[in-house]
């Protein structure tokens, strides 16, 4: 058995708000994009995937003994939407039996189109069973609203099946709905992408994360790029690209509240009030940005509770063998297989909390770190320099509340961020 971590209450405020993240790594087909944990999910062993993710509800559950409220849920992936609506309705029932939901908490499943269903029918019965099981909130991989990228990508939808998709999620009541868009994709334009941008927008999502296409090592792109088959965007395209997006979702009437994503800003501030604060922002992830606790769970999935950051093993058969072979009652949270497992000092906490929250439209205040501004630049006086530089530049602001990011500084924010690591 590894060492036990501290006690919670010895290291954080069980009072704070922590989110709860469900990993399920299986795909119909990986992308040609796709860096991420997944696996195929013909054949995959689903049905005792599911057990043994709720055997670490259970363990995590036990842990915390209904100590915590949990004040979002997130389905991710992989694409959790291939998984059986009875595996599904199994895990959320163990999430609500061994944790305190909050009644009004977010509850977000990723969805791709094409995997909801092949026909209206089967589309529309998954749709209510989602909302039968508390999801409020649905995320769709759309990435683009052209069929030929599409097939580039290696997505296994349309563009017809995203209009549909998003028709019949409104019949079901969905009224929470984020489409992702993914640009920089070899081959196209700004005006491309732009196209892509206003498809999206016509369709009326309360939220839209936007991505700038990444070539990752070990995928189909890498080696296409490698081979000479595709060419990568250069960086003055991509952040072109990046900057008239944000201008058109803007004009469009969504709040830019963090790097990559944009939440629909009520009808009565669009175009009216420049501080105007979208209902739309995301829970979940908005607790990664403000150092919030959450809980992973599930093959892969990372983790951050009282300071200590966790990552669970990737080894699908180390996974799935642990649970079979141990009951929640016998296990000890820290003896679940992991790839990562670090408690963070106090320099990291307040480290990580700047990083973090530089990616927010707001930044980072120097009450959120609970030092005084003379206190902050005694911290980090070996990245002041460096950072008034970046002020300079226009790149940083930098006053008596704290810091934050310019539209311009967003094209180098790693390099800004990176000064206070």
């Amino acid at each position: 058995m590894t060492e036990r971590p501290p006690k919670a209450e010895t290291v954080n405020d069980l009072a704070l708000k922590t989110g709860l993240y469900l990993h399920f790594p299986f795909c119909v087909k990986k992308c040609n994009y796709c860096a991420f944990l997944s696996f195929d999910a013909e054949g995959s062993p689903r049905k005792e995937y599911t057990e043994a993710m709720i055997k670490e509800i259970e363990t995590r559950g036990l842990f915390f003994n209904h100590e915590r409220e949990i004040d979002s849920v997130y389905l991710g992936g992989g694409t959790p939407s291939v998984m059986d609506v009875s595996q599904l309705s199994l895990i959320m029932k163990a999430v609500r039996k061994n944790f305190d939901i909050k009644s009004d908490a977010e509850i977000t499943i990723e969805a791709n189109p094409g995997t909801l269903g092949k026909t209206d029918r089967v589309t529309r019965t998954k749709l209510q069973a989602y909302r039968f099981m508390g999801v409020n909130r649905l995320s769709m991989g759309v990435q683009s609203m052209n069929n030929d990228r599409l097939h580039l990508l290696g997505r296994i939808h349309t563009a017809e099946d995203v209009i549909r998709d998003f028709r019949m999620a409104r019949e079901a009541g969905f009224d929470n709905i984020n489409l992702d868009l993914i640009f920089s994709v070899p081959g196209e334009t700004t005006e491309d992408a732009l196209k892509d941008a206003e498809a999206i927008i016509a369709l009326g999502p309360e939220h839209i994360s936007c991505y700038s296409l990444q070539l990752e090592e070990g995928t189909p792109f890498y080696e296409m790029a490698d081979q000479g088959l595709i060419t990568e965007v250069d960086d003055e395209e991509d952040r072109r690209t990046y900057h008239e997006i944000c201008s058109l979702l803007k004009k469009s009437g969504y709040e830019h509240y963090e790097i990559s994503n944009f939440a629909r800003l009520a009808d009565e501030d669009i175009g009216k009030d420049p501080d105007a604060v979208s209902p739309f922002r995301s829970i979940h992830n908005s607790g990664y940005w403000d150092m919030s606790d959450y809980m992973g769970i599930g093959l892969g999935a990372s983790g951050f509770i009282s300071r200590i950051r966790y990552r669970n093993t990737p080894d699908l058969n180390e996974y799935l063998t642990f649970f079979r072979e141990h009951d929640p009652a016998d296990i000890y949270i820290s003896d679940i297989p992991s790839a990562e497992y670090h408690i963070n000092s106090e320099f990291d906490m307040l480290s990580e909390k700047v990083f973090t929250g530089l990616r927010r439209r707001e930044g980072i205040k120097y009450s959120e770190t609970g030092l005084t501004e003379e206190e902050f630049w005694r911290v980090f006086s070996y990245g002041r320099k460096e950072a008034e530089r970046f002020s300079e530049q226009g790149l940083l602001i930098i006053d008596k509340e704290g810091l934050r990011l310019t539209e311009k500084g967003i094209d180098i924010s790693n390099s800004i961020m990176a000064e206070f690591v």
